[in-house]
């Protein structure tokens, strides 16, 4: 995890000209966006949990649809078969 240093931030903007209220108002903010903003490892496995599911999803569900077709196909070669026999 990546820490804010906000003394030094609060330091260099005082060195560049910046009133020392003002950087310290600057300072507290960046560190409040990046703690709001910041996504942990606990944030994303969720999200990577998500993911792998829908991608599993979609492959079983690709593999379903392709056992479905070779059925169908089966059964019309079956059919015509059994037409070519009544014939």
């Amino acid at each position: 995890m990546t820490t804010f240093d906000t003394l030094a931030a609060v330091r260099e903007l005082e060195e560049a000209g910046v009133d020392s209220k003002q950087a310290a108002a600057i300072t507290a903010t960046i560190r409040s966006a990046a703690a709001d903003g910041t996504a942990t490892k606990a944030d994303l496995e969720p999200l990577a949990t998500k993911v792998a599911l829908a991608e599993l999803e979609t492959r079983m569900t690709r593999s379903l649809y392709g056992v479905a077709a070779a059925l169908l196909a089966g059964q019309i070669a079956a059919v015509l078969a059994l037409l070519r026999l009544l014939d």
